[in-house]
């Protein structure tokens, strides 16, 4: 018979810092003193903290995960409401493989390598995430990756001026607020000016003769010009060829903004001569996660200038030397943690390769008739609510002529109605849009709405149905 024993060999004095008493003993005569309170004793008495922590008491581990899931059941799932909210974060369809796929160890623990390439799996990912983002915008050029569609705008308008010098950037005033925000943040330490074109009050597309004039009154200043496409307001630039040619006529950069969902059905931004183009990868298989982490892509055309000025990360296809197989290498490297500081052309330094991971894994799920046609359910779920609540007395709906992709902005007509509205489309389970009143005042008490693929015909009817209840209640007021 076989008798079994268990030692303990010393207990661990703290559950997050396991050290044995040996093991700190050993650490402190390493170092030549004899206690923990030698280790701190150049830390003054009197600037110490000597009383004890304010802290709630430990629970258990059962009891922790209860608090926990207590505290997130306030939390409200989108599955479970009607919500038309976007502006720049969308409710879609995720494979269930990108989970599958994001979950293994060797991608989950996705830090910036420092000797990249020992990672050939995860380069490879990332090499295959800038191939498909090139096919999609057409352009030659594509890094991995940049925090967001906000933080790649501000990197592009840096990046304008170190290609060509000038210090002014236009940008359309139908601009997600935040993002804007940031591009500021990004332009006042460079001492680039941003200056805002007007879109037309009745088609929401940009206002080209404005824009021309601002193009003459700024000759020879200008480092870029910004277009949304489609912008902010879900409106797409029909003339986007126009404006193309009328910047490059007066020799500045164009960087275009765009939804990767619309390249399923709209021109991709090489075939209308972009230089750059930035846009949101959340919709390519990023959860909504109360808005982070994001994805922003961002792609040049085949220009010395651009390409070597860009900021972020290359990761190029060779061979190895002695077996010709095929490898992958970081090509081009221009952040601080890489390079010596003063010579990056950026600092970000949270790698984001998790979420292009992601990404490249959505696009090759679906493919490119996918696209095309998860482009064309997101058009006509848009259109189809736009024309259900046209019936609707105390709305204007489209506020915009100009065809739109899956955004939208409609106005209340009486504003002094905006407060029970609002209540009253909430105690219904109805997120019925982005309120557009505290950065377009102009607009009136307007919404930004948006369908995608996630919304069902049940939440439009839902939504319909109480817009018809409470123009009853308020009697067409």
């Amino acid at each position: 018979m076989v008798k079994l024993s268990m030692t303990f060999t010393q207990r661990f004095i703290h559950p997050y810092l396991p050290q044995t008493d040996a093991q700190i003993k050993s650490m402190l005569d390493e170092i030549g003193i004899s206690s923990i309170e030698e280790l701190f004793s150049d830390i003054p008495i009197n600037i110490r903290f000597s009383k004890e922590l304010d802290l709630p008491n430990m629970h258990s581990e059962q009891e922790t995960i209860n608090r926990i899931r207590k505290i997130l059941s306030k939390n409200i799932e989108v599955s479970k409401v009607s919500s038309f909210l976007g502006a720049g974060i969308y409710y879609q369809a995720i494979p269930t493989i990108i989970n599958a796929i994001l979950s293994r160890s060797e991608f989950y623990t996705a830090y910036t390598p420092y000797a990249p390439e020992i990672s050939q799996g995860m380069l490879q990912g990332l090499w295959e995430y800038q191939s498909m983002i090139a096919e999609l915008t057409q352009l030659d050029f594509v890094n991995s990756s940049m925090y967001d569609m906000a933080t790649a705008l501000g990197e592009a308008a840096l990046m304008c001026t170190r290609t060509n010098g000038k210090n002014v950037f236009l940008v359309p005033s139908a601009i997600q607020p935040e993002r804007y925000q940031t591009l500021e943040t990004y332009a006042s330490g460079a001492n680039i000016s941003v200056i805002k074109y007007p879109f037309n009050s009745n088609t929401g597309a940009t206002d080209i003769s404005a824009l021309e004039e601002l193009l003459k009154m700024y000759k020879g200043k200008i480092s870029g010009v910004y277009t949304e496409h489609p912008n902010f307001f879900g409106v797409i630039e029909t003339k986007i060829n126009e404006i193309s040619k009328i910047v490059h006529q007066n020799d500045a950069l164009f960087v275009v903004g765009i939804d990767p969902i619309s390249l399923g059905i709209l021109k991709s931004p090489g075939e209308y001569e972009a230089d750059i183009a930035i846009g949101e990868g959340q919709s390519l298989g990023l959860p909504m996660n109360f808005g982070g982490p994001l994805l922003g892509l961002f792609a040049v055309k085949n220009d010395i200038k651009l390409s070597r000025t860009m900021p972020g990360r290359i990761i190029g296809l060779t061979t190895e030397k002695k077996s010709e197989k095929r490898a992958f290498i970081m090509t081009l490297q221009t952040r601080e943690q890489h390079i010596r500081r003063e010579k990056a052309t950026s600092n970000i330094c949270t790698n984001n390769a998790l979420c292009a991971l992601a990404s490249a894994v959505y696009l090759s799920t679906i493919g490119m008739n996918g696209l095309k046609q998860l482009a064309r359910i997101n058009i006509s779920k848009t259109n189809y609510l736009i024309q259900q609540m046209k019936k609707i007395k105390i709305l204007s709906v489209p506020v915009f002529s100009n065809p739109h992709f899956r955004e939208f902005v409609f106005q209340l007509n009486n504003e002094n109605l905006q407060t029970d509205f609002e209540n009253h489309m909430f105690k219904n389970d109805i997120y019925l849009g982005y309120s557009l009143k505290k950065f377009y005042p102009n607009l009136g008490t307007s919404y930004l709405s948006s369908a995608t693929e996630m919304t069902q015909l049940f939440d439009i009817q839902h939504f319909i149905s109480q817009l018809n209840n409470f123009q009853n209640i308020t009697r067409g007021a």
